[in-house]
């Protein structure tokens, strides 16, 4: 019993002895570089001199004089001799940071934020170690103020993503800057009084919001934890896009210039930021590959699932994020040569419970007042109509005119779905020429079913819901067309009265 008592206790002798060598080996073991200034030992190295005299020649090596740590990017003698920017005291400080940075705890991205309050993209990807995109070569000890990275490039400050592309695509940042709007800022502004109504009077102080910013990300602004992906073309890949769309529409659109700044900033831009504005910086890969069976669906910036039919390239490193480049840019025929619709909900204003008004856009004239009515059908187009009711027999006047949604010039088949028991006698104008003259009797001698002008399409009816259509070609230039729906008498409807579903814009050629 005695001899295994004693063999417990040298057992636990061995262990307590090796417990405190472990300990002492790896917490009470300090290097030794740990009393050492970093500057000190950055100007025992050879390889960076040019660097230090750099620093000395701007007075930044007082940094070192305290024990505040600073984390030093230093480029080489070969970095510095093959840089044909301009070194000045912005570049340099680029270069360093306030803060300590320890690599081997840093696993993928980190922003660190620089002297010039500027931040850099650091990244480790096992051995692997980037500042900005730049490999570095060597990673200095721990020193009492900080430690030195050595790299073989010098590292230009990052513009952010407005900066950037205001750079490569003025239509984005053009695009960006007319979101401008003013607001009053309370903060700022001084109640002075009331007016009659009591309402309280400011001495009013503006700021200036950017809408861009606000709905999709704020680029002109840096944040360490912050950052966005934006794929976006650059200028002579866009024009190029544009010149085939001018192409395609013929007449007098020759090349980019001659495309409708009013249908880039409209249809085009916000359908390029809707598939390609994204939270965090992705990387190339995320976006799938060029194969169809390789595509992805990302969320964007909105939360939509967005399925990616484009190859980012031409990665980017911006101070708030990545921006590409499409690798082969092509516009959607669809956004310049697809169909154009404009619901009937459009033209209502809700003014109470179940109670509407025309909206300020509509011109309407009738002999007496009618006030439309909004109604919910689920088999609609846009799940509601709008439908007014004349008085049996009603040969008073009514007319409503109303734009579309802007167009480019070109024939088109213009398509009107109404209701098949209520109607009469209208003559349809577009841009204030008669296209067509129809009556809703039509519906009963052709028991619903309608021909269209063009050859061999035909309408079926859906529930009581049917369309007719006519030519349109006097669509002369790009905007909206005026459209026009004149009551010309009773004829034998069942039900006279005005029932609009949607009217739509079909490409003829």
């Amino acid at each position: 019993m005695k001899l295994k008592i004693k063999v417990i206790l040298g057992v636990l002798i061995v262990l307590a002895v090796g417990c405190t060598r472990e300990w002492e080996d790896y917490y009470d073991v300090y290097p030794e570089t740990v009393n050492e200034n970093v500057w000190n030992a950055m100007q025992n190295n050879p390889e960076i001199s040019q660097f230090i005299q750099i620093l000395k020649d701007n007075q930044l090596d007082t940094l070192f004089q305290s024990d505040i740590p600073y984390t030093v990017f230093a480029p080489t003698n070969s970095a510095i001799g093959s840089f044909s920017g301009m070194v000045d005291i912005t570049l340099l400080k680029y270069h360093i940071s306030s803060h300590f940075i320890n690599s081997i705890s840093i696993n993928g991205k980190r922003k660190i934020q620089s002297l010039t309050q500027k931040f850099a993209l650091f990244e480790r990807n096992g051995k692997n170690v980037l500042i900005d995109g730049v490999a570095v070569d060597l990673e200095s000890p721990l020193y009492k103020n900080g430690r030195y990275f050595v790299v073989d490039e010098v590292i230009e400050p990052k513009p952010n993503l407005y900066e950037y592309f205001r750079a490569t695509n003025p239509i984005l940042s053009k695009y960006i800057d007319s979101r401008d709007f003013i607001i009053m800022d309370k903060e700022r502004s001084k109640p002075i009084g009331f007016d009659e109504d009591g309402n309280t009077i400011y001495d009013t102080v503006s700021a200036v919001l950017n809408d861009f910013e606000q709905k999709y990300f704020p680029v002109k602004h840096e944040f360490r934890d912050v950052s966005a992906t934006i794929v976006f073309p650059k200028k002579e890949d866009f024009n190029a896009a544009l010149n085939i769309v001018a192409n395609e529409l013929g007449q007098n659109y020759n090349d980019y210039r001659d495309i409708p700044g009013e249908w880039e900033n409209n249809i085009l831009v916000p359908h390029l930021l809707m598939q390609g504005v994204f939270l965090n910086m992705l990387e190339p890969e995320e976006f799938g590959g060029e194969s169809e069976l390789d595509k992805v669906k990302l969320v964007n910036v909105f939360g939509d699932s967005i399925v990616i039919d484009y190859t980012p390239t031409e990665k980017a490193i911006c101070s708030n994020g990545y921006a590409y480049n499409y690798q082969n840019f092509l516009i959607p025929d669809s956004l310049y040569s697809g169909d154009t619709k404009y619901e009937a909900e459009y033209l209502t204003v809700q003014t109470g419970i179940n109670r509407y008004a025309w909206n300020d856009s509509v011109n309407f004239f009738s002999t007496i007042p009618f006030q439309p009515l909004q109604e919910l059908i689920l088999s609609a187009s846009g799940d509601s109509i709008v439908r007014v009711i004349f008085p049996k027999g009603y040969s008073g006047e009514f007319s409503l005119e109303f734009k579309s949604p802007s167009l480019f010039p070109r024939k088109y088949v213009l398509v009107v779905r109404t209701h098949m028991d209520i109607g009469g006698v209208y003559d349809i104008y577009v841009n204030d020429e008669l296209v067509k003259t129809f009556d809703y009797y039509d519906y009963v001698l052709y028991r619903g079913l309608m021909y269209s002008v063009v050859s061999g399409k035909l309408y079926k009816p859906t529930g009581r819901f049917n369309s007719f259509d006519m030519y349109v070609e006097n669509i002369m230039e790009y905007g909206p067309a005026k459209i026009r729906f004149e009551y010309k008498g009773p004829g034998r409807a069942p039900t006279n009265g005005f029932v609009l579903d949607c009217i739509e814009f079909v490409p003829a050629d």
